[in-house]
């Protein structure tokens, strides 16, 4: 699935803003399941959002570094022999 540009950068920072507010919410509620499942949820979030941060990061290194210049060495093997 391809998204346009300004979605996928803006990714990062709905899932930080969702996760911020889940643990937030966790924080203030105090029946047991809830707490819980707001936790959980607050920490995928903040754990998605640093993860495509991050990868979106690493990527336009590899890009700045690479381009222009031969592409980066893969680590999958062909299936040629």
């Amino acid at each position: 699935m391809r998204l346009p540009g300004p979605v996928y950068e803006s990714l990062p920072t709905a899932y930080a803003v969702i996760g911020a507010f889940a643990l937030g919410l966790s924080a203030i509620d105090t029946r047991d399941w809830r707490v819980a499942a707001t936790f959980a949820i607050g920490i995928a979030a903040l754990i998605a959002a640093l993860t495509i941060y991050l990868r979106r990061r690493g990527w336009r290194e590899m890009r700045r570094r690479y381009s222009g210049g031969p592409l980066p060495p893969t680590t999958a093997r062909s299936s040629r022999r």
